[in-house]
This record gives C-alpha cells, sequence and structure tokens, in this order.
C-alpha cells in the first residue's frame, strides 16, 4: 500500500508503480538524493503513451519543485527507453500499451479468440494482434475489459469483400427491428436503422440524436433498447449512472450508450452525470473531472471526451434541456406477442455485416443535407437524413414525414410552455402599447389573473423571463419597469413556439372548384349533433378543428386579432354561400 503518496483507484498499474518508486521523496529531499529513485523512472514511463507519461512528469515536477532542467532530463531519458523498447520487439518483457483507438483503425474485432485491430491501411483492410505507431507498440485492451460482444474478424473480412450493397443490409435492419418492437409509427423503425448505421460513420458527423425510448413499465422499452444497442458499434447497456464509469467507456472506449435506469434524470442528477449524460449530442464538448487538486492551477482538471450516441430507456420524464437534444419515442402498448428473446448472439451477423460498411466507408464524407426541421431538432436529424441518402435513398420521404411530425409535436409542446403563456399575455396587451413602451406589471398582474398564489409572477420575475425571452428593458414616464415593443421581433417570437402555426385549422370535406386557394377549411358532418339546420332548411356548415399545419405569418393574426378574425370569418361564410345556394355542398 503506498503511504507516502495517497493513493488514488482510478491509477492504471503502471501508474501505482510509478509512485510507489517515490513514494519516500518530498520536496526537501536533498536532490542528489533524489537522483536514483527518479533515475529508475524512466524504463517504466517508457511502457506508457506520451501524454500518460507527460502527465506523471508534469505531476512529479509540481509535487516535488523539481528544476525544469532536471524534469527536460527525465523527459530526454524516458524517450531514450521508448526507444530502445521499440527496438527490442522480440524481448517478451517489452510491455505493449493498451488502446481501443488508432489512426485507421475500423474497430476492435475477435481473432483466434482474443481481440484484435482490424485496421484500414494504404495496403488494404487486416487484422493485426499488435500495432505501432509513433514508435509505441499498442494492443487491444484485454478482453474481459471489453464489455461488449466483439464482431468475428474473419467474419467482417468476408462481407467487405463482397461488397455488399448497404440498401441490402438497411432492410434486413428494418426487418430486424419490426420483429423486435412495436413502435408508434413506421417512420420510427427507419429512425432506428438510420441510427444504426450513424454509429458505425460517427467521424464525419457534429451532433448525434439521443434516442429516448419513454413510456410506463412494460412496454419494450428495454427490449427496443437492447436491439439497437445490440447491432451498434461498441454497445454498452448499463444500468448504472456511475461517473467515473461513464466518463471511461466515452473518453477511452468511444462506445455508443443504453440508458436502461429507472428514473432516469432524478439518478443522473444523484450520481452528478447529467454533465456527461447532456454533452454526449455534440462533438467537441468536453467534461471536466478535478483529479489533481495538489498540482494546483491549470495542473489539476483532466478534461475528458464524452460525444457518442445514446440511447435511454426511462418511465419518467427527462429534464427539458436533454428533451431538446434527444428525439423522443413514446412506446405503445404493443399488441403482439414476441417469441424471441433480443441477444447480442443474435444480432452479431448484422454488427459484422456494418463494421464491414464502416471498413468501406471509413474516411469518406457523408452526402450533403440541409437541416431536415428548424432549430436543434434540424442539427441532430441532419446525421440520419445524410445515413439515409448514402444507404437508402428511397426512404427519405418517410423519413422526412418523421422529422415533420417531430418539428410539429415540438412546436405543440412549446405551445403548451410558460414561455407561451407570457407571449399570449403579450399579444393581448399589444393595443395598450403607449410609445413604444409596455409596463411590466400590465403583463405581470394580466398573467397572474385566476391563477393561484403560489402560481403568480412577481414583477421582477417577470422582467426575467421577458428578458430571456429576448425583450429589451425600458422604464414608463413615471420610472416603472417595462419592455421596448418591437412589433418585429414579436413576430418572430411568436411562431417559434408554436403560435405562429393554426393549433387547429378549419377544414371542409369538399373544396368547391371557385374556392380561392388559401381560404380555410369547412366540412358538413352528417351526424345530426354536430350539424345545425338552417333558416332555408339548408345545412349550416359546422367549422371543426384538427392537427396542427403550419400557416402563413400573415394568418397569425387571423387567430389572435379580433378584427382580422371577422374577417377571415366573413371570408369563410362568403365561400360557403356560393355552394349553400346551390343547395349542396
Amino acid at each position: 500500500m503506498i503511504t507516502s503518496w495517497p493513493f488514488n483507484p482510478d491509477w492504471s498499474d503502471i501508474e501505482a508503480e510509478v509512485w510507489w518508486q517515490v513514494r519516500n521523496l518530498s520536496p526537501d529531499t536533498p536532490l542528489p538524493e533524489m537522483l536514483m529513485p527518479l533515475g529508475s523512472l524512466a524504463p517504466t514511463l517508457a511502457r506508457l503513451s506520451h501524454l500518460e507519461a507527460e502527465r506523471i512528469l508534469s505531476g512529479l515536477a509540481a509535487r516535488l519543485k523539481l528544476p525544469v532542467k532536471f524534469l527536460m532530463a527525465l523527459r530526454k531519458d524516458t524517450q531514450k527507453a521508448r526507444k530502445e523498447k521499440a527496438q527490442k520487439k522480440g524481448n517478451e518483457t517489452n510491455e505493449a500499451v493498451y488502446t481501443a483507438m488508432l489512426p485507421g483503425l475500423v474497430d476492435l474485432v475477435e481473432h483466434d479468440g482474443a481481440p484484435a485491430f482490424l485496421l484500414l491501411t494504404e495496403d488494404g483492410l487486416g487484422i493485426a494482434a499488435e500495432w505501432e505507431h509513433d514508435g509505441v507498440s499498442y494492443v487491444p485492451p484485454p478482453k474481459e475489459q471489453i464489455p461488449w460482444l466483439l464482431p468475428r474478424g474473419e467474419e467482417v473480412l468476408k462481407w467487405y469483400k463482397r461488397k455488399e450493397s448497404p440498401g441490402i443490409l438497411y432492410d434486413d435492419l428494418l426487418a430486424y427491428h419490426r420483429a423486435i418492437s412495436d413502435l408508434p409509427a413506421e417512420g420510427y423503425y427507419h429512425l432506428l436503422v438510420t441510427w444504426d448505421f450513424h454509429t458505425h460513420m460517427l467521424e464525419p458527423c457534429q451532433y448525434s440524436p439521443e434516442i429516448c425510448l419513454f413510456a410506463v413499465a412494460e412496454r419494450g422499452k428495454t427490449r427496443t433498447g437492447q436491439g439497437a444497442i445490440y447491432v451498434a458499434r461498441r454497445g454498452i447497456h448499463v444500468e448504472s449512472l456511475r461517473d467515473a464509469y461513464l466518463v471511461r467507456i466515452a473518453h477511452n472506449l468511444q462506445a455508443t450508450v443504453f440508458f436502461d435506469v429507472m428514473s432516469f434524470w432524478k439518478k443522473a442528477e444523484k450520481a452528478g452525470s447529467e454533465d456527461i449524460i447532456l454533452g454526449r449530442f455534440e462533438r467537441g464538448l468536453k467534461v471536466p473531472r478535478v483529479l489533481y487538486p495538489e498540482r494546483g492551477a491549470h495542473r489539476d482538471t483532466v478534461y475528458y471526451d464524452i460525444f457518442g450516441p445514446t440511447i435511454i430507456a426511462t418511465n419518467v420524464g427527462v429534464h427539458n434541456i436533454l428533451d431538446t437534444r434527444a428525439v423522443q419515442i413514446n412506446m405503445p402498448q404493443a399488441d403482439r406477442h414476441f417469441e424471441q428473446d433480443v441477444t447480442p448472439e443474435a444480432a452479431l451477423p448484422l454488427k459484422e455485416r456494418l463494421t464491414a460498411f464502416r471498413a468501406r466507408y471509413l474516411g469518406k464524407p457523408l452526402p450533403e443535407s440541409a437541416k431536415p426541421a428548424s432549430g436543434r431538432l434540424g442539427d441532430i436529424l441532419r446525421p440520419l437524413l445524410q445515413i439515409i441518402r448514402l444507404v437508402k435513398p428511397e426512404g427519405e420521404p418517410v423519413f422526412m414525414k418523421l422529422a415533420r411530425e417531430l418539428q410539429r409535436g415540438r412546436l405543440i409542446d412549446k405551445s403548451d410552455s410558460l414561455e407561451a403563456q407570457i407571449l399570449l399575455v403579450l399579444n393581448s396587451l399589444r393595443g395598450q402599447v403607449e410609445k413604444g413602451i409596455l409596463p411590466v406589471k400590465s403583463i405581470t398582474d394580466t398573467f397572474n389573473e385566476g391563477k393561484s398564489e403560489n402560481a403568480r409572477f412577481t414583477y421582477q420575475r417577470m422582467g426575467r423571463k421577458l428578458k430571456s425571452l429576448g425583450f429589451e428593458k425600458g422604464t414608463t414616464g413615471d420610472g416603472a419597469s417595462a419592455i421596448l415593443w418591437d412589433e418585429e421581433k414579436f413576430m418572430r417570437i411568436f411562431p417559434a413556439y408554436g403560435l405562429g402555426e393554426t393549433s387547429e385549422t378549419p377544414e371542409m370535406s369538399e373544396t368547391p372548384e371557385n374556392a380561392p386557394s388559401d381560404a380555410p377549411d369547412v366540412s358538413d358532418h352528417s351526424d345530426d349533433s354536430d350539424v345545425c339546420s338552417g333558416a332555408h332548411g339548408h345545412k349550416k356548415l359546422h367549422i371543426f378543428l384538427r392537427t396542427a399545419r403550419p400557416a402563413p405569418l400573415g394568418r397569425v393574426l387571423h387567430l389572435w386579432n379580433p378584427e382580422r378574425q371577422q374577417q377571415a370569418a366573413a371570408q369563410v361564410r362568403e365561400v360557403a354561400a356560393i355552394d349553400l345556394r346551390g343547395g349542396e355542398l
């Protein structure tokens, strides 16, 4: 056990060996007495990667207050030992460095019963049990340290040589997911298939949508998540949110993760891992962890890369910030019985074919594509649209239909939000704007009407909310708080919260040939409970409401401005009168 140095359970065996060798040294130790123990470190440090060795050397220099020239000498000795080690390829004591990432690495595969590198080099695709890069010899992690079923290297090579059409693989994955899950609509099966491909083609992508399977118990969340994670690249099914573990599988293994946890977000906050969950959707986001506080500023923190594909199964709603970075699938009550278990072994052939697909397209760009939706939803869906254009272009209409439905759903959710309520209050008070000023008191009092004491806003809180929505602060003539009214800004913000669409759009069963194309639709119902008789025996039109659809910005005011609403109603009556005079619709 290390005595003079505080033991860190996260140290590797080699790091622990280094600190044990210098356990009796302190800043007060005379330099001549430091020479022997420090000089013996070079062979040990040479067994580490360049970055790991440098991290330890920097820690030693800070802890022992070593002179700069002494530190430089240690670096040179370590580099010399590394070169000597690289020259002794036949020496059994030459220990290689474990890694799961290398330039040109397609993936880790199983070869002769052990992990190996599947590498794409100038010489083509091949399998290597060990690989040298920059003078360092690397080997895959031990099999017991790889928490997913490795694809079989020989099978991947066979599929690579066959040059299978990705469209065929797409159809087989589609059948695979249909046999595993009942999903709300056809588009969600295509979503999962494109996500499967996406996990194997992550390098060109800036974003990765987090798939959130949401439902009460026994709706097939775990089964659906397992089906996807078992064909994904480096897929790991976890039921723990321990921070240290998640950091390592993300940073060291670049894993695809399926979180299958009850009360998911509550447990993430308790474990302190919510920043990992939130950050996995975008490349470049890193999470800091203070591991070496004794080193002082700029040396105490390690930054981990946690970007990677993610699936979440939860029985409670996730945080609204995570919701913006995810595509939610509300799992329906299944009407089928699934006899076959979902296992990694059953999915292995598909995973091997996907690995061969990755080998064929590694280093190549994805097809160009505009965002399939606005805002962050468009960011996270674009990589999947690019995949479908690459592997199955004829599936794009189904995917785009789903993208529109997801966009519509988000707008409906936004229209129910607190911000939307405030915007509706602002809209109702537009007539009270004087000299470009609208008092915060008027807004707050109107918002609080009919609300319980606990639900009411203070003037200060309303002011902060209005500022967060983008309205600039101002004052009234008597110095009271107000906002500066900007009509153009308001009409940009209004539709962004689902209020720029007709939440329910009138529709008619048959449209007269001479009706204006932009006129609202009406519908004739045969059900007497929904249709009234007019004075002349004709049926009055029953205007009913249906699914949300986009409306031009100019028509937004028909919903909220009484005068324009009356104009719209008159237009509907005029169109309807044409048919009523003819005696039929």
